[in-house]
């Protein structure tokens, strides 16, 4: 789980959840952990899972927390609400369905500042019931979920095997819940991530000037996952490759204060990666490619055309894929990284920033063409496209299992056989999937 100052853990030894509603709604999981409020005050939140077991859906959801110590004295109290796995809380109209379980977090106030005290934290969950919304069973062509874990990360090992990270996706990758998943067995399993280690040596985090745990969490520290460099930016948001004990640094670009790095990108040619930069949903976004030796393979990020999606890019980061508006029409465009002139590929009206970049499937041991997979909405759905980089032709192949508000997103990463895509989506709708593209026919 999701931690910003991960200074104490404690382990509730009494946990009662009291319905107001039949008694349908329990808690789960409880801890008690500190976090940095909206303000940037450290703060005590009760967190854990609300679940659903009744037969009816509950809105207007509302936790009631009682902090006790272990004589039974009242000492603290707090309200709490469902939220994400960045604690952010949900929409008032949530329903929690049957079946259906949520995080939530409670903030906690004590009588007296002294939370060692604490002994246990009873949650009351309160709500509304509802009619739930009829289930959705059918299953998607060509599509395997995975999990409904909010999904950040994925890498692949090979054709049959991924790693995947769950969690919040402004936290560093050592705070995400990670999981190995086998295609071929359809298990999982935790892990560690390979590289956490790295991350938790105080040597390195002093080489490369990271040891406030606060600019460390906003470092967006990635490893390669197919080599041994790392990227990060520091507290200037100057951005930099260094080797795993933070030696040998090279910087690529600096002066990106005003700017807000959302993520780093691995490409399938080792060494090299998309770092992508926007403020909110709806702003364009500007990029750069690079590899891991510090070269860069394009225009620096503020003389890049900005984009109205993450764009995507070739396996070796040399051209692009944008979304622009000219002559009032959208449309996709094919760009040398290093060159200012766009080619057009089709117009269409993109979707946000949230959603998946436009994904490149290469085939250069075969007479097959290039192919981008594109996703987009259609009449309120969210489909997977097509497009042949030879014949210039789109097509439409599959519905996903995308449902994105503004403040959630997308990615997704194809495997090294080219045969699957793993989707990815965080939020309320959030998981993993597996998009089988041989069984949705070619392009």
């Amino acid at each position: 789980m999701r931690r910003w100052m991960l200074v104490l853990v404690f382990a509730l030894m009494g946990i009662r959840g009291a319905a107001a509603q039949a008694e349908a709604l329990v808690v789960e999981a409880v801890t008690v952990v500190p976090e940095t409020d909206a303000y940037g005050q450290p703060a005590l939140y009760a967190e854990g899972l609300l679940v659903n077991q009744g037969e009816m859906a509950y809105t207007g959801l509302s936790l009631l927390a009682e902090v006790y110590d272990a004589s039974g004295t009242l000492i603290g109290e707090g309200l709490g609400y469902p939220v994400n796995a960045c604690l952010a809380g949900l929409l008032p109209d949530f329903a929690l369905q049957p079946g259906a379980a949520q995080g939530f977090a409670a903030a906690l106030e004590l009588y007296e500042d002294d939370a060692e005290a604490i002994d246990r934290v009873d949650i009351i969950p309160q709500g509304t019931a509802v009619e739930p919304r009829p289930a959705d069973d059918t299953p998607l062509p060509g599509i395997v979920p995975v999990t409904p874990r909010e999904v950040v990360s994925v890498e692949w090992a090979d054709a049959a095997t991924l790693r995947y990270g769950a969690g919040c996706w402004r936290d560093l990758f050592t705070e995400w819940d990670w999981y190995e998943y086998n295609l071929e067995l359809d298990g999982e399993t935790p892990i560690t991530h390979p590289k956490a280690e790295f991350v938790a040596r105080q040597a390195m985090r002093q080489q490369v000037g990271l040891t406030d745990p606060v600019l460390l969490n906003r470092s967006v520290m990635s490893f390669d996952p197919n080599g041994r460099r790392m990227v990060y930016q520091n507290e200037l948001h100057t951005f930099i490759t260094a080797e795993p004990d933070g030696s040998f640094k090279r910087v690529l670009y600096e002066g990106l204060a005003n700017r807000t790095l959302q993520g780093v990108y691995w490409l399938p040619q080792p060494g090299r990666f998309l770092a992508y930069y926007y403020g909110a949903f709806g702003d364009p976004v500007l990029y750069f490619t690079a590899d891991v030796n510090g070269q860069t393979l394009g225009e620096p990020p503020e003389e890049t055309q900005p984009s109205l999606i993450v764009p995507g890019a070739s396996p070796d980061g040399t051209r692009l894929v944008l979304a622009v508006e000219q002559n009032e029409r959208a449309g996709y465009y094919l760009k040398r990284a290093a060159y200012k002139e766009l080619d057009l590929l089709f117009n269409v009206t993109p979707p946000g920033n949230n959603w998946p970049s436009p994904l490149w499937r290469a085939t250069p041991d075969s007479d097959e063409p290039d192919y981008l997979y594109v996703a987009l909405p259609v009449d309120g759905e969210a489909r997977l496209n097509c497009f042949n980089l030879e014949t210039r032709a789109l097509r439409d192949l599959a519905r996903l299992p995308l449902r994105l508000a503004d403040d959630e997103r997308a990615r997704w990463w194809l495997s090294p056989d080219g045969g699957q895509i793993a989707l990815a989506a965080n939020g309320v709708h959030g998981g993993l999937w597996l998009v089988e593209l041989d069984s949705l026919g070619t392009c």
